[in-house]
Parts: C-alpha cells; sequence; structure tokens
C-alpha cells in the first residue's frame, strides 16, 4: 500500500536535511513551496529521495559512475 501523502512528505523533508544539510524547518519551508512536487512524486510512486534530488538540482546523471581517475 502506497503511504499516505503525509507520510512521503515527511520523507521527503527527512532526505532534504540529509542531502541538502538543512535543518528541519528550513526543509519544510522548501516542501511547502515545492508541494505541488511533492504531489506529483506521491502520485507516480516516485522515490521521496528522487523528489528532494529534484527540488535540491541534483541530478543522479551528474554523478559519475566510476570514481575519476587519479
Amino acid at each position: 500500500m502506497m503511504n499516505s501523502l503525509n507520510d512521503f512528505r515527511t520523507e521527503v523533508i527527512e532526505t532534504l536535511c540529509e542531502l541538502g544539510g538543512y535543518c528541519e524547518g528550513d526543509a519544510q519551508a522548501i516542501a511547502e513551496e515545492k508541494h505541488s512536487d511533492i504531489e506529483y512524486g506521491h502520485k507516480y510512486r516516485l522515490s521521496p529521495a528522487i523528489i528532494a534530488g529534484s527540488i535540491l538540482g541534483i541530478n543522479d546523471c551528474c554523478v559519475p559512475n566510476q570514481p575519476p581517475k587519479s
């Protein structure tokens, strides 16, 4: 069963704190501003981490699959 929208939002906020280094209050404010993104992610069953990364401008295609050669 899919989590409720509120549970999904909470997971996005927790991930914003982890990925972005935000305190919970700031992450909640960001989540309020990006509520439509969170609703979209919940509707289409996307990962909360994908939504948080999108909000933060983190695109996994920018993360190299292999570490850079020294």
